[in-house]
C-alpha cells in the first residue's frame, strides 16, 4: 500500500481501525527525554499489552544540547518514529518540512489548552500533539524568609521587593536568588525573557521581521535579571555553570533561597530535604505591570522521513488518552479533561495554576533555536563581565537580525 493512501485512510479513522492498519507494524523507536523515562517505560509497558503488534524501542534524551541533536536528525533522513520536542521548536520544524501534520490523530482540539494548540498549529495544519503545558514561579524556603526577618506569607510581588528580599537573604554562604547562566539554552531563556515581557520588550516584533532585543525596555530587563549576579551578587558563584538542575539542588542543600521553576522541582525537593518549608510565589513584576511566564511544555512529532508513522499515530493516540497523558506529564496536561484526575488537586500547585493565564507562547520563527541561542549567548557575554547589557544585546539584535532578514 502506497504511503499516500495509508494516510488517506487513516484521516478520520479511530482508533481502533489505526491499530487494525498496524497489525504489520515492527518496532516504533520513540526518543523521550531522561526526566520522563520512568514513567514512559511504564507506560511502554502497557500499551505493548495492549497492542503486541507494536514493539517500541524507547531512546532517552537529555535536555542539554537536545534542540540540535533533533534538527540534526530531522534533517538527517533517518530519524526516529517519535520524538518529545518543547512546543516553541514545532513551527520550525513544520515551515521547514521536516514533520507531518498530525490533524488525523489530534481530532478533538476542544479538548486541550487553546494556546498549546495554537503553539503547533501552522498554515491551519497541526504538526504536533502537545502533551504538557507550564508556566514558571519562584519557589522560596519559608524558614529562610522567617530567619530574615521576613515574611513568608507576603513574599515579594514586584521588582524591587524581589531585589531587596534576595539582598536580606544573602550572606553567610547562602545565596537569596539564584539566576541561570549555563546548561541548555532554554533554562534561561524561560527564566529571562519573562522579564523582558513583563517590561514591554521582546526579542524580535511581532511580524517576525525587525530584532528588538536591544530596546530600552529589554535591556532595562536584561540589566535587572543579570545584576541579581553581576551587581548584587545575591545569585550563586557558579551562576554560569548553573542550570536548572543545579539551582534546584542548592536550593535542597539550603544553599539558596530563592529560585525559579516548574511545579516539577516540588516533589524531588519535599523528598530530599524535607525540613524545608516550600513556598511557592508569582513571577514579580514592576510596579504597576504584570506577572509573565512563557507558556511552555513539550509535545509529540512524528519526522517526516519516521519508517513507521502510522504506528507511531497509533502510539501518540493512546499515549493521548486523558488518564495516560495526565500520568506521563511533570506538570499539567495539555489536555483539559486530563485535568481531573486527582493529582492536579493540590493547594502546592495553585500558583502554577494562578500563572497559567499570564503565560505566553514564545516566538514562532523556523529560525528560532539560532534566535534562542543568540540571545543566550548574548546572555553569557553580561554574566562573565565582557560587555554591559547594552553593548551585549546590540550585538545579540544584530545576530538575530541577520537570522530575520
Amino acid at each position: 500500500m502506497s504511503q499516500a493512501k495509508r494516510i488517506a485512510l487513516l484521516t478520520g479513522a479511530s482508533v481502533l481501525s489505526v491499530a487494525a492498519m498496524s497489525a504489520q507494524a515492527d518496532e516504533v523507536t520513540w526518543w523521550t527525554p531522561n526526566f520522563n523515562e520512568e514513567r514512559a517505560r511504564e507506560l511502554v509497558a502497557q500499551f505493548e499489552e495492549e497492542h503486541p503488534e507494536i514493539t517500541v524501542n524507547l531512546e532517552i534524551t537529555v535536555t542539554n544540547g537536545l534542540p540540535e541533536r533533533i534538527l540534526t536528525t530531522l534533517r538527517s533522513g533517518s530519524a526516529p518514529d517519535l520524538i518529545d520536542v518543547q512546543h516553541p521548536w514545532v513551527n520550525g520544524y513544520a515551515q521547514n518540512d521536516l514533520v507531518m501534520p498530525l490533524d488525523d490523530v489530534l481530532t478533538d482540539a476542544e479538548d486541550y489548552n487553546e494556546a498549546a494548540i495554537d503553539y503547533v498549529t501552522w498554515n491551519d495544519q497541526l504538526w504536533a500533539v502537545p502533551y504538557r503545558i507550564e508556566a514558571m514561579a519562584v519557589i522560596f524556603n519559608k524558614g529562610d524568609f522567617e530567619a530574615a526577618g521576613l515574611d513568608p506569607e507576603a513574599p515579594p510581588e514586584t521588582w524591587a521587593e524581589l531585589a531587596e528580599a534576595a539582598q536580606a537573604l544573602t550572606g553567610d554562604g547562602k545565596f537569596g536568588f539564584a539566576i541561570t547562566g549555563g546548561g541548555e539554552v532554554g533554562n534561561t531563556i524561560f527564566r529571562s525573557v519573562p522579564f523582558v515581557w513583563m517590561n514591554g520588550g521582546d526579542l524580535i516584533s511581532e511580524d517576525g521581521t525587525e530584532a528588538i532585543i536591544n530596546s530600552p525596555e529589554a535591556v532595562e530587563a536584561v540589566k535587572y535579571w543579570t545584576d541579581m549576579y553581576v551587581d548584587l551578587g545575591v545569585s550563586p558563584t557558579s551562576t554560569l555553570e548553573n542550570d536548572g538542575t543545579a539551582n534546584r539542588r542548592l536550593f535542597i542543600a539550603d544553599t539558596v533561597s530563592m529560585y525559579q521553576s516548574g511545579q516539577f522541582d516540588l516533589a524531588s525537593i519535599a523528598q530530599e530535604n524535607p525540613d524545608i518549608d516550600i513556598g511557592v510565589m508569582m513571577q514579580p513584576h514592576p510596579e504597576g505591570k504584570d506577572p509573565a511566564s512563557i507558556l511552555g511544555g513539550w509535545s509529540w512529532v512524528i519526522p517526516a522521513d519516521a519508517e513507521n508513522p502510522d504506528e507511531a499515530k497509533v502510539l501518540i493516540e493512546w499515549l493521548a488518552q486523558a488518564e495516560n497523558m495526565g500520568f506521563y506529564t511533570d506538570t499539567f496536561p495539555a489536555r483539559v479533561s486530563a485535568m481531573d484526575m486527582p493529582r492536579f488537586d493540590d493547594p502546592m500547585l495553585e500558583v502554577y495554576g494562578d500563572m497559567l493565564p499570564y503565560g505566553r507562547p514564545l516566538p514562532n520563527h523556523p529560525n528560532w533555536v539560532q534566535i534562542s541561542q543568540a540571545y543566550f549567548d548574548g546572555i553569557q557575554r553580561i554574566l562573565i563581565g565582557e560587555m554591559d547589557a547594552q553593548e551585549s544585546m546590540d550585538l545579540a539584535a544584530e545576530d538575530i537580525q541577520a537570522l530575520l532578514d
